[in-house]
C-alpha cells in the first residue's frame, strides 16, 4: 500500500472521491472541500493510501494561519477565555491562572499580555488541522476490509507525524473527533497522540418524523412554544419565508452576511465574500440552498444559506437588512424552523447545528454531543504539557455541557 501526499482535494478527480466520501456528510464533498481550500489561507494538502484499486484512505488537513478569524483554528480553542466555561461560583483570578501557567509549560518563555493564541503559534508553529463543518474524519473505502481500512489509516495518520517532523507545521491536530469513531481513535491513540474535549457539536435528530408538524408534537412544551413564538413573530413582522437559488442573489445574500458581521463587530472582506457564495453556488449547485424572508416574492430582507446532502444539512451563513423595522424577528425561524421543516420534507435525517450557543440550540431540541481534540508534536515533553492542558480544559467543558445532556 503506498502513501501519497498531494496539494489539496484538487489532485484527486470527483469519482475518485467518491469512493472515498460517498457515505459522508455532504461538508465532505468534493466541491465542499475545494470551497473551503478557496476560503482559508493556509496550504491544503490530502494525504491518501492507495492499492491497485485507488485510495483506501485518506485525510484532508489545512494549516491554520495565525491571525484567522476561523473558530476551528487549534490555538484559539486551547487560549481564549470561553473555553475555560467560567461561571459566577468560581474563583476565576485562579482559574485563568492556571490555565496561563499550564499554556507558559508549552514554551520557554512564558506568555506575554498579548494574543495567547498568537504566541501558542509563534512558541510551537502552525498547526495542519484535519476537519470538516463539526467532524475531523478519515475516509476510507466502504468496499474495503476493516484490516486494509486499518492499515491505511495508519498509515495515513503516521504520514501527517512525518510532515510535522519534515517542518511542514508545529502539531497535527484534530480539533473534532467524535467519540463514537473508534477506528480513528484507535490509530490516534496508538500513534502517540493526546486528547481532550474543548467543545461539542448539537443536532436535530429528524429521522423518524414524517412532517415538520409530527417533529413539533415529538417535543416536550416549552421547545414546541419557541418554534410557534418564531413563526408567528415573522407572521406578525409581514414577511414570508421562501428558497431561492443562491446564483441568482448572491449580491443580496452577500450584502445580508456581511450586514450582520459588522453588526457582531467583524469586518468582513466584501469581496472575498461575493467571491466565495459564487464558488460555492458554482461547485455545488445542487446542495446549496437559500432561505429568504422579505414582504413580497421580490423581497429578501434576511437570508440563511444551507448546505444539504443524503445525510444531513448545516447552515453556512445568516444575513439581514438591520435598516428594515422588524426583519430580525426572522432570525430564529430561518435558523431553526425553517431548515427542520425543509429537511424533513427532503428526507434528510439530521440538522447540524455547529458549535457553542448550546442553550438556545438545546431549548429547540437539540442534542449534544462532545468532541474530542486530539494532537501530536515530536517533542514528547512538550506533548506532556499538551496533554495536561487538554485534561485541564476536558474537566471544565465536561461541567459545562452536564446541564445540556438529555
Amino acid at each position: 500500500m503506498a502513501t501519497d501526499v498531494t496539494d489539496g482535494i484538487g489532485a484527486v478527480d470527483e469519482e475518485t472521491w467518491a469512493r472515498l466520501a460517498a457515505d459522508a456528510e455532504p461538508d465532505a464533498a468534493h466541491g465542499y472541500l475545494l470551497f473551503r481550500e478557496r476560503l482559508e489561507p493556509g496550504n491544503a494538502l490530502l494525504v491518501t493510501a492507495d492499492d491497485d484499486r485507488g485510495p483506501v484512505a485518506a485525510i484532508h488537513a489545512v494549516t491554520a494561519v495565525a491571525g484567522t478569524s476561523l473558530f476551528s483554528h487549534p490555538w484559539k480553542l486551547l487560549t481564549e477565555e470561553q473555553f475555560l466555561r467560567l461561571t459566577p461560583d468560581d474563583d476565576a483570578t485562579a482559574i485563568r491562572a492556571e490555565h496561563r501557567a499550564l499554556l507558559g509549560a508549552l514554551g520557554p518563555d512564558a506568555p506575554g499580555s498579548g494574543d495567547l493564541a498568537d504566541w501558542l503559534t509563534t512558541t510551537v508553529g502552525e498547526p495542519l488541522v484535519v476537519r470538516t463543518y463539526d467532524r475531523s474524519p478519515l475516509f476510507t473505502a466502504p468496499d474495503v476490509d476493516i484490516t486494509r481500512q486499518r492499515q491505511a489509516g495508519r498509515e495515513v495518520v503516521a504520514t501527517l507525524r512525518d510532515l510535522v517532523r519534515q517542518g511542514h507545521a508545529g502539531a497535527v491536530v484534530l480539533p473534532y473527533v467524535a467519540t463514537d469513531d473508534e477506528l480513528l481513535r484507535g490509530l490516534l491513540e496508538a500513534a502517540g497522540f493526546v486528547r481532550g474535549s474543548v467543545t461539542a457539536a448539537s443536532a436535530l435528530h429528524l429521522g423518524g418524523y414524517p412532517t415538520y408538524q409530527a417533529f413539533l408534537d415529538g417535543q416536550n412544551a416549552e421547545t414546541r412554544r419557541n418554534y410557534r413564538l418564531a413563526e408567528r413573530e415573522v407572521t406578525r413582522a409581514g414577511l414570508q419565508v421562501r428558497e431561492v437559488p443562491l446564483a441568482e442573489h448572491v449580491d443580496r445574500i452577500v450584502d445580508l452576511e456581511a450586514r450582520t458581521g459588522e453588526r457582531n463587530g467583524a469586518t468582513p472582506n466584501r469581496p472575498q465574500l461575493r467571491a466565495a457564495r459564487a464558488y460555492l453556488a458554482a461547485v455545488l449547485p445542487g446542495a446549496i440552498r437559500v432561505a429568504v424572508a422579505g414582504r413580497s416574492d421580490a423581497e429578501v430582507l434576511a437570508c440563511t444559506v444551507q448546505m444539504y446532502g443524503r445525510h444531513g444539512c448545516c447552515t453556512l451563513g445568516y444575513g439581514s437588512d438591520y435598516d428594515v423595522t422588524g426583519t430580525s424577528v426572522a432570525y430564529h425561524h430561518l435558523v431553526f424552523g425553517q431548515p427542520v421543516e425543509s429537511c424533513i420534507r427532503a428526507g434528510v435525517p439530521r440538522y447540524r447545528l455547529g458549535f457553542e450557543a448550546f442553550a438556545p440550540k438545546f431549548r429547540r431540541g437539540a442534542r449534544v454531543a462532545k468532541r474530542e481534540l486530539w494532537l501530536w508534536t515530536p517533542d514528547e515533553q512538550r506533548r506532556e504539557s499538551f496533554a495536561r492542558l487538554l485534561r485541564f480544559l476536558d474537566e471544565r467543558t465536561t461541567g459545562h455541557l452536564a446541564a445540556y445532556v438529555r
